[in-house]
């Protein structure tokens, strides 16, 4: 994972087999990034994608094999009710029929690049329990 910054954004650039959750880590310790709107796109060769049931207030998780265009992701990174950054993420992705699967991300291993925009906010981000939907929530 490289990264250069122009003053206020970043640029963050994955190799292939860099995973996207160790990357994001590793970024947020180097630059003490406390808080951000995170955009992005590339290819991935597995990912795990999430759909939330609000009902039961529970993920529903499937691991996706085999490479992938990375169409679109966005997302945020907020520290958790630990202390702890966490991306928040949401990806559509499409394989070589063209055909589209997308949800929330909770990891993913880059294929031939995934390239992130990282928008810091001028405060930091923090994420609260909401009882209501059963998730960490943003705390404005």
């Amino acid at each position: 994972m490289t990264y250069s910054f122009d003053g206020y954004n970043y640029v963050i650039k994955l190799t292939p087999g860099e995973r996207l959750s160790a990357a994001i880590e590793q970024f947020a310790q180097e630059t003490k990034m406390e808080g951000a709107w995170v955009s992005g796109l590339g290819a991935a060769k597995e990912v795990e994608l999430g759909f939330y049931d609000l009902e039961t207030k529970e993920y529903h998780w499937k691991t996706f094999e085999g490479l992938r265009e990375l169409a679109s992701l966005t997302g945020n990174l907020a520290f958790d009710q630990e202390g702890r950054i966490m991306l928040h993420a949401h990806g559509v992705l499409s394989d070589p029929n063209y055909n589209t699967i997308g949800g929330h991300i909770k990891d993913l291993v880059a294929g031939a690049t995934v390239e992130l925009f990282i928008h810091r906010t001028f405060r930091p981000l923090h994420r609260k329990l909401d009882p209501e939907v059963g998730l960490q929530t943003l705390d404005l």
